[in-house]
C-alpha cells in the first residue's frame, strides 16, 4: 500500500524538483479554484495544457499530461470531460482518476516525488475519502496539501 501523507500548507510550497499534480477537464480550462492558480504561476504550462485539450480533447480523461515548469513538473490529472454544471458524475471522476494515476506512475521514470491538493474534491465534488482510497491502492506515496 502506497501512503498519503497530508500537510497543511500550500502546494506551491513543495519542495522544488517535485511533481505538483491537480485534476483537470478535457476543455482548455483552467478559470477557478486551484487550476486557477497554477495558470496564474504557470503560464507556460496552461499554454501546453490548453494545446493538448485543443488537439487530443476528450480522448485524455483518463491521463496525466506531465509539462516541466521551471522548478516543478506541473502535472495535470485528466478526471473530468468538462468542467462547473457540467462536470463529470463522481463515478466517472474516480474511474479516470485511477486511469491518470496509472499513467501518471508509467511516466514519472525518474522517480519525482509526487505532490498534489486534495484533487476532485474541490470543484469535481468527489468525497475526498474516494480519492484517497485509489491513491493508496496504487503502491506509490503521495504528499497532499490542504491548505
Amino acid at each position: 500500500m502506497g501512503s498519503v501523507v497530508t500537510v497543511k500548507d500550500s502546494l506551491f510550497n513543495a519542495p522544488k524538483g517535485s511533481i505538483i499534480l491537480h485534476a483537470c477537464n478535457t476543455k482548455g480550462v483552467w478559470g477557478s479554484g486551484i487550476a486557477k492558480e497554477f495558470a496564474k504561476r504557470f503560464p507556460n504550462a496552461f499554454r501546453v495544457y490548453r494545446a493538448a485539450c485543443m488537439t487530443e480533447g476528450s480522448t485524455l480523461r483518463g491521463k496525466c499530461l506531465l509539462i516541466p515548469s521551471g522548478a516543478y513538473v506541473v502535472g495535470c490529472l485528466f478526471t473530468s470531460r468538462d468542467y462547473a454544471t457540467h462536470v463529470d458524475p463522481p463515478h466517472l471522476i474516480l474511474d479516470a482518476t485511477r486511469l491518470a494515476i496509472a499513467h501518471l506512475i508509467l511516466h514519472n521514470e525518474t522517480k519525482k516525488p509526487m505532490h498534489m491538493c486534495k484533487i476532485n474534491s474541490g470543484l469535481f465534488r468527489v468525497p475526498w475519502s474516494d480519492t484517497k482510497k485509489i491513491l493508496k491502492e496504487t503502491g506509490q506515496d503521495f504528499v497532499v496539501y490542504d491548505y
